[in-house]
């Protein structure tokens, strides 16, 4: 079978569960930095340091482990080693950010068995690297936001992957869990959308996706009915 279909996915959310491995990060990075603080640092602390960082910046020039850094080092502003001890902490956040991620069921398995048939890619507005979680060898393009002067779900992104596959719009069949990002940015460009939905949230949105699944083991099934010409909807996986 050609490969003239895209299979493009978010990463947090959708591949892999990005929001307990923050958690987890944060409650370690905390704790290094209470050691050097009057007052104990907390994760939700650093959290809210961060969000108000990100309000002052150019949301086209950030970088997001420099925004971390400036979070750690503001969480320490009364020492005058602000700035070095917030560098060692972003490397104490980095090694568990970015270790062993929590992939949900059957994602690697569904990412091997599209990879065989059609060309995928990985489109994503933070910094989870492919290459750090070991599924690199599963996307045949890489699109970071951070690297471009605008986010999902602009078109620009979604059209910057689509010229690196020489793919249109509608042969592009693209993944997430986020109906303001993912669905719209894809229903936007008239691509197929597919809203990862494990939990089954409620879609109370005026964003509607093509189509829902609950885990990635229903993917293939789904888009093998596009290659064949067919459009219908897939039973869940049990």
């Amino acid at each position: 079978m050609p490969r003239d279909l895209l299979i493009s996915f978010d990463a947090d959310q959708t591949l892999f569960d990005f929001e307990r491995i923050l958690e987890e990060a944060l409650i370690t990075t905390a704790s290094f930095l209470s050691h050097f603080s009057e007052k104990p640092v907390t994760p939700r602390c650093l959290q809210k340091i961060r969000c108000s960082l990100v309000k002052d910046m150019d949301p086209e020039g950030i970088r997001l482990l420099e925004v971390r850094r400036a979070s750690f080092e503001q969480a320490l502003k009364s020492r005058s080693d602000a700035r070095e001890l917030s560098e060692q902490a972003l490397e104490v956040f980095k090694k568990i950010r970015f270790g062993d991620p929590y992939f949900y069921p059957h994602v690697k398995e569904t990412l091997a068995t599209l990879k065989r048939t059609y060309k995928t890619a990985l489109i994503t507005n933070g910094n989870s690297c492919p290459k750090s979680a070991g599924i690199s060898h599963l996307f045949d393009f890489v699109v970071m936001a951070e690297d471009y002067p605008y986010k999902k779900p602009d078109p620009r992104l979604f059209n910057a992957m689509l010229s690196m596959a020489g793919i249109s719009p509608d042969k592009l069949i693209h993944v997430g869990d986020s109906l303001e990002d993912d669905i719209a940015g894809a229903n936007t460009i008239g691509a197929t959308s597919v809203w990862f939905n494990p939990l089954y949230h409620q879609n109370s949105s005026s964003v509607l996706p093509d189509h829902s699944i609950a885990c990635m083991r229903e993917l293939p099934s789904l888009v093998a009915g596009y290659a064949a010409g067919d459009k219908f909807p897939v039973e869940p996986c049990e």
